[in-house]
């Protein structure tokens, strides 16, 4: 993208392995959350050892570190969740006592309150690793994210594409998270060219929404703002982490407000305990 709008740049790619990914045998609430996949490049961000760091936005903290900032994401892909499946091609049709997997609680809680008699496995690993356990098990399927598959050209296997309304996508979900060093003017500048700026105010509010409800991954809880009609509409999701009780809450307004939409919608959704049910 960079090289579209500036061809005379040099980049250089450092692949950067996080704690996330080395580490795929527990779940992300059992060896430290977010921060698992951010830490090791935002250390080599502070130390100027890059200049910028890129992330899928969803697992970058919606609370900065000192001296770092967020400065936007190019546009958006597709932020639903979809059904992947072997058997069945819509989740509906999975039987009483189905197997899915999912390595989101989120994932887990809105599946479980739609469909509380499925069995519901634990999975991590990048996508061709989830689709390899796919194929290799009986499992009638898994739950992940549209813009995974999407971007590795794997459209072919999606079964079922789930309503954002209903099942609604992690904050940041399908999108990617530019940071930089606070003060790296030049780096800014250089980067304002791919980032789109729609995308970037529905991503702050997300953001935004999940600091002012304190959630994290260990959380059921979701967030998923979105122009339609020309008006900003921003959906929030808390649920117990067995799905059984959930809270589904959508603010619209101007896009020059979505700060303050994203706080009316935090306001709205703890006046009715949503912090109280994902704890």
């Amino acid at each position: 993208m960079l090289l579209k709008v500036h061809p005379h740049l040099e980049i250089h790619i450092n692949i950067i392995k996080t704690q996330g990914d080395l580490n795929l045998d527990k779940p992300l609430y059992e060896i430290g959350g977010k921060s698992i996949f951010t830490a090791e490049l935002e250390d080599v961000l502070l130390n100027h050892h890059i200049d910028l760091a890129v992330h899928s936005l969803k697992d970058l903290p919606s609370t900065m570190e000192n001296g770092l900032l967020y400065i936007g994401s190019p546009k958006r892909e597709d932020a639903r969740d979809v059904f992947v499946s072997n058997k069945w091609n819509m989740l509906s049709e999975v039987p009483s006592d189905g197997t899915i997997a999912t390595g989101s609680i989120r994932r887990k809680a809105q599946l479980l309150h739609q469909h509380p008699d499925l069995h519901i496995l634990g999975i991590r690993g990048n996508i061709d690793t989830r689709l390899r356990k796919l194929d290799q098990n009986k499992w009638d399927g898994i739950i992940t994210a549209a813009s995974a598959l999407h971007r590795l050209g794997l459209q072919n296997r999606i079964s079922q594409y789930l309503d954002p309304e209903n099942f609604v996508p992690a904050g940041g979900q399908g999108a990617l998270g530019l940071e930089i060093v606070i003060d790296r003017e030049d780096i800014k500048q250089i980067v304002s060219d791919i980032i789109d700026t729609n995308t970037t105010k529905c991503c702050q509010a997300e953001r935004l929404y999940l600091t002012q409800m304190g959630g994290d991954c260990f959380s059921p809880i979701g967030c998923w703002a979105r122009m339609e009609n020309g008006a900003l509409h921003i959906t929030g999701y808390s649920s117990s982490i067995d799905g059984s009780r959930y809270l589904i809450k959508t603010v619209q307004g101007d896009i020059i407000e979505a700060e303050k939409l994203a706080l009316k919608l935090a306001d709205t959704m703890i006046e009715h305990d949503a912090r109280e049910l994902m704890n």
